[in-house]
């Protein structure tokens, strides 16, 4: 095996699901987890798969606003185009479907590929603004842990949220004002670089003046390619739009965390629901094999018994939860694969050739120029 940039990635991702799912694992008891499984009430798992998919549309839509400047494009394309590409993060290494995904609207809707890089660079953009947002609301409304250790409307249950461990609260809370400033200099920054780009450009060549001449030119490229993807913020309407759709997003995360737990009798506060769901997004974040085998699950698991959840009433839902995010949008990926006529050997074929850089060779990919 060569150990170029491609494999170490790969290892070092099995090697953190490997360790994060041996964490899991070995608190198991079996015959609880079994009990904790048979005993959940499954009904609540239909709503929760049906926010879990309307994430998939919330998402399209907002594709649709940051490509609003460029192209119209409709929502039905961007949805194929958006499952097609977790689908692909849900079972090939290295998070193909982040790069699948610009090059299938690049093939099918005709729009150059560093614009739709540039889409797909202002989707994880606007994703970390919500985050950021999220969190810092969540952690603000958190309850302190007196409120919640003795509330005599949450009957007693060996498998609910009936403790909150007091030290981690206050802790979290600090983090609000961390997590305010990384948005407020995000924002201040991208604005920044819309009114004057030129400027920051020089700043970047000057940065990069060691560089070789073709690395510079694929950071330049790039910087275009994001500067283009950041003119939907001159659209003061559609960049609240997107900006809301992104919250919706992280919102219908923390409510389908709600809604599962039900299922498995544990009351847990939507506001609690949340923070599991922003503790979830931090950690999926990390390198790890496909399917966020492992780090998902030990995510759900820590950041539940920050609330007092037993551990195999926890590691049962771990379990619920990943098979909810996973299984039906991997249906519908292979649904949409179908519906576009493209094997999977192909796609499997374009994460070959995205890896080993054949695609900047063959599509001129890094050497168009955006459109203006």
């Amino acid at each position: 095996m060569k150990f170029n940039k491609k494999n170490i990635l790969f290892i070092i991702s099995i090697l953190v699901s490997f360790v994060c799912s041996w964490l899991f694992v070995r608190k198991i008891e079996w015959s609880l987890l079994k009990n904790a499984l048979k005993e959940a009430n499954y009904w609540f798992v239909i709503p929760a798969v049906i926010l879990a998919l309307l994430v998939y549309l919330i998402r399209a839509l907002r594709w649709q606003g940051l490509l609003s400047h460029i192209k119209k494009v409709s929502v039905v394309n961007l949805l194929s185009i958006t499952c097609i590409g977790f689908m692909a993060n849900n079972i090939l290494p290295a998070r193909v479907g982040e790069a699948l995904r610009p090059f299938l609207l690049y093939k099918k809707e005709d729009v150059k590929f560093s614009t739709s890089v540039a889409s797909a660079i202002m989707e994880r953009i606007f994703d970390m603004l919500g985050l950021i947002v999220f969190a810092v609301v969540v952690i603000a409304l958190l309850p302190h842990p007196s409120v919640t250790n003795h509330n005599p409307l949450v009957p007693a249950s060996a498998n609910e949220a009936s403790t909150i461990k007091e030290s981690l609260i206050p802790s979290l809370k600090k983090w609000t004002e961390v997590f305010a400033s990384v948005g407020i200099f995000t924002i201040v920054s991208m604005f920044l670089i819309v009114v004057k780009p030129d400027f920051f450009k020089k700043i970047l060549s000057k940065v990069c003046f060691f560089l070789s001449h073709k690395l510079k030119g694929k950071i330049f490229g790039f910087y275009d390619s994001f500067v283009h993807g950041l003119k939907i913020l001159e659209n003061k309407t559609q960049t609240v739009w997107i900006f809301a759709l992104s919250l919706v997003i992280w919102i219908l995360a923390g409510m389908e965390i709600y809604l599962l737990g039900f299922s498995f009798h544990m009351h847990l506060p939507f506001v609690c629901s949340c923070l599991v769901a922003v503790c979830i997004a931090l950690a999926v974040a990390l390198p790890q094999a496909p399917g966020y085998i492992g780090v998902f699950h030990i995510a759900v698991l820590k950041s539940l018994d920050i609330f007092g959840v037993q551990t195999n009433a926890a590691q049962s839902y771990a379990i619920v939860l990943w098979a909810i995010g996973i299984i039906p949008s991997t249906i519908m990926g292979f649904l949409f694969l179908w519906r576009e006529g493209i094997a999977f050997r192909e796609v499997v074929k374009l994460e070959e050739e995205i890896a080993e850089g054949k695609l900047e060779e063959s599509e001129g990919i890094g050497k168009d120029t955006p459109d203006m």
